[in-house]
């Protein structure tokens, strides 16, 4: 059973507990990322329906969207501040169904200024 997901990674001290962050990197491609502190995190909403979830968290000034399978592990992490990187599954596993990790298909990052 892999539980070591691609698209994340959540930090582990010496003892094994995750290590609280101070910033969340957020990899919306593979040439542009984004970097936003956790202290400026105010609300965070987990959602499983059928196959698909999504993990919507609200910063200071932006709005961040995050789609995908098994996203559970993820947002527990997110917590706990534990998180280090965001990004989107890779093309060559995208159709891992199977796998036990979570898989992130896709991420929005939006300004407050570009909310409706």
């Amino acid at each position: 059973m892999n539980t070591e997901s691609t698209c994340y990674k959540i930090s582990r001290g010496i003892n094994g507990n995750p290590m609280p962050q101070d910033n969340l990197r957020l990899e919306t491609s593979s040439t542009c990322f984004c970097l936003l502190s956790y202290h400026h995190m105010d609300f965070a909403k987990f959602e499983s329906a059928r196959e698909r979830d999504t993990l919507t968290i609200s910063f200071l000034n932006h709005q961040v969207r995050i789609g995908g399978r098994k996203l559970r592990e993820l947002a527990v992490g997110i917590q706990g501040r534990a998180v280090e990187f965001i990004k989107l599954v890779p093309g060559r596993y995208s159709a891992a169904a199977g796998n036990e990790a979570g898989l992130v298909e896709s991420i929005e990052v939006e300004a407050s200024g570009e909310r409706n």
